[in-house]
């Protein structure tokens, strides 16, 4: 009975509410407990009615507290203190041309930073289980954009996202996956390294000399024991 307080605009709405509330406790559908917790919901739904009625302001339309206003107007919001290497990663990774041009304008930089890390992860382990906050710090963005960005690719059935819950325990790492067939063959034709590693690893192999020494190309000595053999007799 918790969601009906936030259409709750009157007093006498507050009090049906309470009539109903203990003809509950007494038809055995609540428990103590829960009556108590409700009815102190109400009478603080109560009391903001009537502070609002008193100052002649609109009575609030939900039953969650206002959220206190900040003192930076919008544009002081904008133009805050950002980390130079993360505005610099984010618009490098946004401009490397990881989505197939009928989906990039659709995209704002910071969330086609985000599908670039996305899509290297996928062609390099063929999956991307990082978290948001990994993603986001590799992409120099912020988790909300990391939100938004998977949120729109799987509005526009580009990317799969799979839940991992476990049972009494914390969630693992969604695993997200490339679905869009045009996507992947674009990235194939246009960007075959893209997620690959550029730098050689183990040990390289020498050169040959071109020197061949006491052997021949196939391996086998370039002289017969038996020929020298004969040759002492």
């Amino acid at each position: 009975m918790s969601y009906l307080l936030a259409d709750i605009t009157t007093v006498r709405q507050i009090e049906h509410y309470q009539t109903l509330l203990w003809q509950g406790v007494a038809e055995g559908k609540l428990d103590d407990a829960c009556a108590t917790e409700l009815a102190e919901a109400a009478n603080t739904k109560r009391t903001i009615l009537l502070e609002a009625w008193e100052r002649r302001l609109p009575p609030p339309r939900s039953y969650f507290p206002k959220r206190p206003l900040s003192g930076h107007s919008r544009s002081q919001a904008a133009t805050g203190s950002r980390c130079s290497s993360r505005w610099a990663r984010k618009r490098r990774l946004g401009d490397m041309a990881a989505l197939p041009p009928h989906v990039r304008h659709k995209f704002t930089e910071g969330e086609r930073a985000v599908l670039y890390i996305v899509a290297a992860d996928c062609r390099q382990h063929g999956s991307c289980r990082c978290s948001i906050k990994e993603i986001g710090d590799r992409a120099g963005v912020g988790i909300t954009t990391v939100r938004n960005a998977l949120r729109r690719a799987r509005i526009l059935q580009l990317v799969d996202v799979a839940a991992r819950p476990q049972w009494r325990a914390k969630h693992l790492t969604n695993v997200i996956s490339i679905a869009c067939p045009r996507w992947l063959s674009w990235l194939q034709k246009f960007r075959p390294n893209l997620g690959l590693k550029f730098y050689p690893t183990g040990c390289k192999k020498p050169k040959p000399s071109g020197t061949v020494g006491h052997k021949k190309l196939d391996g086998q000595p370039s002289y017969n024991r038996s020929d020298g053999l004969l040759r002492g007799l």
